[in-house]
């Protein structure tokens, strides 16, 4: 099946198009550093974008039931797409052609100015290696703190301006963290082959009464625990732990949003040894409790 091309060219000039874009905006929050918006995309199945904005842009995309695919190619990166995650950034002036699964998905939005991110980050070129990296985000840190500019956006509060500017000024300074820690190729020496970070992958998307251990998943690869925990951060430039937490997480607020499973199965599916202890770590990421995580989204 094929779809005509979304085309969404969306410098400063054009913030009047309304009518141009393919979502609704939920709500949305203006702060010197930045312009923050919770959309709703209603897209075709599949579909195709291209996208190119003056300013970066830090995006997140909220849990749904059946999680979501796609992948996406920047200009002056590689040929071959890059899988999209659940947090991704398009730096500015630089084009980004997506293919997805579509539907209706919710996405936080955060238009960064650019003189401040660049200030903050120290980034302005942008080679292939950083544009691979751009496509998936997976830090637990980073994490917590949109859900918490979520929180602030959605369900606004006293200082909610004032803890909105500091939230992305710490997403700046994680972007610039994460952007620039050392990374080698996937198949470089000491890295991952593609069939080991897919192995990783699917072992912490698809399990089930457990959580997989450093020494699970390198058994998986056949490697060590510590030649694992070092070629994933060369390999992708995450580290391991971070991104096992990331993806807990991930799970975790889709079986929230579903509303279909009670918080202790969630706690026994995501392998945790009560529901007290996943209360505790899910707390410690987002600053909330499941339950009142679950509350949030019924509002």
């Amino acid at each position: 099946m094929q779809n005509d091309l979304i085309d969404l060219r969306m410098g400063a000039e054009a913030e009047g198009e309304a009518a141009l874009r393919p979502w609704t905006v939920l709500a949305a929050l203006t702060i010197p550093e930045a312009h923050i918006e919770l959309r709703r995309y209603d897209l075709p199945s599949p579909n195709e974008m291209l996208e190119l904005d003056d300013a970066p842009i830090f995006s997140v995309v909220m849990p749904r039931t059946g999680g979501m695919n796609g992948q996406v190619t920047f200009d002056g990166g590689e040929r071959r797409g890059h899988r999209v995650g659940r947090m991704l950034f398009r730096p500015a002036g630089v084009a980004m052609h997506s293919i997805g699964d579509g539907g209706v998905l919710e996405i936080m939005t955060c238009r960064m100015d650019p003189a401040v991110f660049e200030a903050a980050t120290g980034l302005a070129e942008w080679h292939p290696d950083l544009l691979r990296r751009c496509a998936m985000i997976t830090s637990s840190t980073m994490f917590a703190l949109a859900e918490r500019l979520r929180q602030e956006l959605t369900v606004p509060a006293f200082g909610s301006a004032m803890a909105a500017e500091s939230l992305v000024r710490l997403l700046m300074v994680e972007i610039g963290r994460r952007l620039r820690m050392p990374s080698r190729r996937p198949g470089a020496r000491g890295g991952l082959a593609p069939w080991q970070l897919a192995r990783i992958e699917e072992a912490l998307r698809g399990s089930a009464g457990h959580w997989p251990t450093t020494a699970e998943l390198a058994a998986l690869c056949g490697i060590s625990r510590s030649h694992l925990s070092r070629s994933f951060l060369e390999a992708s430039g995450k580290v391991l732990a971070d991104h096992a937490a990331a993806v807990r997480l991930e799970r975790a607020q889709d079986m929230l949003r579903a509303g279909e499973m009670a918080m202790n199965e969630i706690a026994s599916t995501l392998g945790y040894a009560t529901p007290s202890a996943f209360t505790a770590a899910f707390r410690r990421m987002t600053g909330r409790t499941p339950s009142q995580y679950a509350r949030l989204l019924s509002r």
